[in-house]
């Protein structure tokens, strides 16, 4: 009983496995991160097949996640996460890293739709990491 107060009083707890989950995902956001800054700031022969690549391997791991967002009852989270999904693929699929006339400009749409769904799934994991670790409670403590 007394676990579960501290629960509810600290934002509720994370679902079992969301924490690992919600690490996974911290990862796939930094590969992605990674692999945004390669296709923006360089000119490859390789046509940025290893990029997209890593781009589309880190889509589908936060689709996975979604999926498992509305399975362990995060019903809006997980919607918006597929909305958020859906919406960075269709930028990427679009090609990112177009010359325009004048050259590079950061303030295309597609960056702005890629930025905001990484700082979204980034919040999201956060906050399931910052359950996890409440919900578990100091180490040691009887539970």
């Amino acid at each position: 009983m007394e676990q579960h107060s501290r629960a509810i009083a600290g934002g509720g707890a994370a679902p079992p496995g969301l924490g690992v989950e919600a690490c996974v995902t911290l990862v796939a956001m930094l590969c992605a991160l990674l692999a945004l800054d390669d296709i923006t700031t360089d000119n490859a022969t390789t046509g940025f097949v290893p990029e997209y690549t890593l781009l589309a391997i880190a889509g589908a791991w936060l689709v996975i996640f979604a999926i498992q967002l509305w399975r362990k009852h995060r019903r809006v989270v997980a919607v918006v996460s597929l909305v958020v999904v859906a919406a960075a693929a269709g930028a990427a699929g679009d090609g990112l890293g177009h010359k325009h006339a004048g050259g590079w400009s950061v303030f295309w749409p597609e960056y702005s739709i890629i930025t905001t769904a990484w700082l979204w799934f980034a919040a999201v994991s956060a906050r399931l990491l910052v359950q996890a670790f409440r919900s578990a409670g100091p180490a040691g403590a009887p539970r």
